[in-house]
């Protein structure tokens, strides 16, 4: 496993969490934790075994966090001008330790579950299919420990490898000049 700090401009913030033997409570969000404007929520749902990605998105933010269930998070650097080009983390979430996750635009980012996961994605924009791009989970050098054959959407599968991958973000995109 590897630390996502590695990678300019991501964020991953230990939530702090007060409780006692009648449960818990932490904040899994607040204004000035991600240097964008919360324009949307979005809340998914993937079962154990599932891969998704990698994704990424050339104007977009997002900001994860768990809610139930653990997954392996991966990220890379798809970026051509950021000082952290082609880098790569892995690491995993779960709710037992809280974080939150900001992933700038031009990071391509995804996960596979270890368990039946619930999450909450809060984003920069509010959702573009136009803003979706991608490269292949397995062809970015990420060691991912799975537990089994990963189950993989038809999108995913024919995403390109991170050779053939072109970033080509629209002028004026965060992710044009580096770091979103």
């Amino acid at each position: 496993m590897s630390d996502p700090s590695n990678i300019d401009g991501v964020i991953f913030r230990e939530l702090t969490v007060h409780g006692d033997h009648r449960g818990r409570v932490f904040e899994g969000w607040r204004e000035g934790w991600t240097p964008f404007t919360v324009r949307q929520l979005t809340e998914g749902r993937a079962a154990a075994g599932v891969m998704k990605g990698l994704h990424l998105h050339y104007i977009q933010w997002d900001w994860w966090r768990i809610v139930s269930g653990r997954m392996l998070v991966g990220l890379y650097d798809a970026r051509p001008h950021s000082p952290s080009f082609r880098a790569t983390a892995n690491f995993e979430m779960s709710p037992d330790s809280p974080h939150g996750l900001a992933i700038p635009p031009g990071v391509a980012h995804g996960f596979y579950a270890l368990e039946d996961v619930e999450m909450i994605y809060l984003l920069s924009e509010v959702y573009n299919p136009d803003d979706e791009h991608g490269v292949r989970w397995d062809s970015v050098g990420i060691d991912w420990p799975l537990t089994g054959e990963p189950l993989i959407s038809d999108r995913d599968i024919g995403l390109p490898t991170a050779e053939q991958f072109d970033f080509a973000p629209p002028i004026g995109a965060p992710s044009a000049e580096g770091a979103g």
